[in-house]
């Protein structure tokens, strides 16, 4: 039985009249490529914002956040107890305490609200990627009143390289005889600062924690101290979090970055499936054009196939060679619909004529991933697809009359 199958398939691939090739063959490829096309653009788009959303959060923030319990600062004493329990955890690779607080940067006629990030940018090993991001200037802090700013905080502010930069802190006011009077200090750009995400490049200014310190008017005290895992550890933050709060007794107020961002990316998933569960029907849809090819090529070969069933041969032998024909040119169909969605998802992240609005996606360009996986996916969703539709039309085989067909014919 697979033997005569086989034969047929072969037929239908080498023979020189090329049956592949009529007009209803090519029209249903055609459907099948461009929906396959259009679903692959979406999912590479999808998986492309949310590894590299990812990767920007996790390079600009480090992974786990140590706080006071209280509204308070961290001091000096909280740090050597810290230091000394996280030197004992295999997960961290390194930490690092920091300062934050709000500004607004002035420079010129030009006001903003600005977050300052007070580092040691001496440190070695950071656990943030501060010294990749900064693309122009330098990243050393060697003055005191040196700042590295976001790129786009420096666009909005028409601010260069060189240029001086007004920083006033209300938060961190100072009280003389006419009343509160806000913190004001002088900086000096030294480097930009870009991350790829809007909200950071367009708020962050990095200055020495010294500095920070002085500016803040704090001594020996810190907003949080930042650690950062080994990379197999880094989805396991969440659950590192709440073990080392127990193991420390619940005296400080540990987070992770799964904390803050967790909604955002299982939003993210829910949409992307969403999207790809819609965009499947653009396959059905293309589908049918399978119900119309298929029903045509069984009404050709009406007078072959009652002389197949004049020879013994099975209504399952000859639907099996029909399916088989479908499945080959339908396989070829959506491996070049793949392709092509590829060819298409990689231009679109080239291309510079059209962005993305950073203060609402977050990213300004178009970014996409593919993996296996998803190759898959789309494989096998649309292959099922296109098979379920190919079986309508075989209850023609069922139907046909061998005495009728061959008086006929």
């Amino acid at each position: 039985m697979n033997k005569i199958v086989l034969y047929f398939l072969r037929k239908y691939i080498f023979s020189p009249k090329r049956e592949w090739l009529r007009f209803d063959s090519i029209f249903m490829v055609i459907g099948i490529v461009i929906s396959v096309a259009t679903l692959t653009v979406a999912l590479s788009i999808f998986e492309g914002y949310e590894t590299v959303l990812k990767k920007t959060i996790l390079g600009v923030n480090s992974h786990i956040y140590f706080f006071n319990s209280d509204d308070k600062n961290l001091n000096k004493d909280n740090l050597v107890l810290l230091s000394t329990f996280l030197k004992e955890q295999r997960e961290v690779e390194s930490f690092a305490e920091v300062i934050i607080t709000q500004a607004m940067a002035s420079y010129e006629k030009r006001i903003k609200g600005a977050v300052l990030r007070g580092i040691d940018w001496k440190q070695q090993d950071q656990p943030t990627s501060y010294k990749k991001y900064v693309f122009d200037g330098r990243y050393e802090l060697k003055e005191k009143n040196d700042i590295v700013i976001g790129y786009k905080l420096a666009e909005e502010l028409n601010a260069k390289i060189g240029g001086i930069i007004k920083l006033i802190s209300p938060m961190n006011s100072q009280i003389t005889p006419l009343g509160l009077k806000p913190k004001q200090q002088e900086f000096r750009i030294v480097g930009l600062y870009k991350s790829g995400m809007y909200e950071y490049d367009s708020k962050y200014i990095f200055l020495d924690l010294n500095a920070a310190a002085d500016f803040c008017s704090i001594e020996d005290e810190y907003s949080m101290l930042e650690v950062k895992l080994y990379p197999e550890y880094i989805e396991k933050a969440d659950y590192l979090a709440y073990k080392w709060e127990f193991d420390l007794e619940y005296q400080f107020q540990i987070s992770s970055w799964i904390d803050f961002n967790s909604n955002l990316f299982s939003l993210l998933k829910v949409e992307k499936w969403v999207i790809f569960i819609i965009l499947s029907f653009l396959v059905l849809i293309a589908s049918f054009n399978v119900v119309s090819s298929v029903s045509t090529s069984i009404i050709e070969k009406r007078k072959e196939l009652g002389i197949l069933k004049a020879y013994g041969t099975s209504n399952k032998i000859l639907k099996k060679i029909f399916i088989g024909k479908t499945l080959i040119i339908s396989l070829l169909a959506v491996s070049l619909g793949q392709v092509f969605g590829m060819l298409i998802a990689e231009f679109l992240s080239w291309q510079t004529f059209y962005m993305l609005k950073g203060d609402v996606y977050f990213l300004e360009r178009i970014n996409v991933s593919f993996n296996f996986i998803s190759w898959m996916i789309v494989l096998f969703t649309s292959m099922i697809i296109v098979f379920i539709t190919s079986l309508i039309p075989l209850k023609q085989i069922t139907k046909l009359e061998i005495t009728e067909i061959l008086r006929n014919s």
